[in-house]
């Protein structure tokens, strides 16, 4: 099974290009139409992404992950800020977005944690991305 990462917008995102280095890609990975459209139960925003690491693939840490492999956690913190760099770009002050982590085919289940934080005041040792984990990102 794999993790897929959903990014909840107000705003429209374009698919990224097959080519692209960028290092945050938007795009359908994993997912499909009919599965961005099963997790947005899970959001509050208009739109519904599938966004990937271009380096690392899926965005997810948590203390539980980071003992039993600390360097996947570690790179789940280096995609995690080139998101947040992304999205800093995207966001205007008082705006969020949403992000949803789940497994493959978990689309439809709730979501078990939600947090939020503010894109550029955060700590991302106190930040936990498990599996059914909402994380809100104000700006």
């Amino acid at each position: 099974m794999s993790i897929v990462n959903y990014l909840g917008c107000n705003f429209t995102l374009s698919f990224s290009d097959d080519d692209s280095d960028d290092k945050i890609l938007i795009g359908d990975f994993f997912s499909d139409e009919q599965m961005r459209k099963d997790v947005k139960k899970n959001f509050s925003t208009k739109y519904v992404y599938e966004v990937t690491s271009n380096e690392f693939g899926s965005i997810w840490f948590n203390e539980y992950y980071k003992s039993d492999y600390p360097k996947g956690h570690l790179e789940g913190h280096k995609s995690f800020k080139a998101l947040c760099e992304f999205l800093d770009g995207h966001l205007k002050i008082g705006d969020y977005c949403e992000l949803y982590t789940c497994w493959f085919g978990d689309e439809l289940e709730d979501k078990e944690f939600e947090q939020t934080i503010t894109i550029n005041n955060f700590d991302i040792n106190h930040i936990n991305i498990f599996e059914k984990t909402l994380l809100v990102i104000k700006k």
